[in-house]
């Protein structure tokens, strides 16, 4: 799966990315079962307000320095994440993301966002490769960039 010349929309678009839902709409959307990458990304790319106490409903927030010492200025992407196929592909794993936490620990700094409602998610299948290295190689390519993770993006 190609990388996109930039960290946005447009650009997502370009590498195969589809969706650009938000969370609320997942159900309707048809989301692949097959294994893939996913990004969570907001509309704007101004600093946004960040709530002191979290939405999620896994995990405790994070302290609010935290969080603005995380933020990436220039980009939409927040988060940047896998679906195996073990673990019920892309569908299975946005379902439980779109729960605000419930079973998906990764990327909860994102219920910490006042504009959490309007967040998209979009997403790419990655045949003949495995998800996770895909995933390895977008946040690495990021990072190249931004000389830091997605946003949302912690563990390694």
């Amino acid at each position: 799966m190609p990388l996109p010349a930039a960290w946005d929309r447009t650009a997502l678009e370009a590498v195969g990315f589809r969706g650009f839902v938000p969370f609320a709409a997942l159900a309707a959307t048809g989301v692949p079962r097959e294994p893939g990458i996913y990004v969570v990304l907001r509309t704007s790319t101004t600093r946004p307000e960040i709530l002191e106490l979290t939405r999620a409903r896994a995990g405790s927030e994070y302290p609010l320095h935290d969080l603005e010492a995380r933020w990436v200025t220039g980009t939409p992407v927040l988060y940047i994440g896998k679906a195996e196929a073990r673990a019920g592909g892309l569908r299975k794993r946005l379902a439980q993301y779109a729960r605000k936490g419930s079973s998906h620990a990764g990327g909860r700094s994102i219920w910490q966002l006042a504009d959490q409602d309007e967040l998209l998610v979009a997403w790419a299948t990655t045949p003949g490769e495995s998800a996770e290295d895909v995933e390895i190689r977008y946040r690495a390519a990021f990072a190249d960039v931004y000389k830091q993770w997605p946003f949302a993006n912690r563990k390694r």
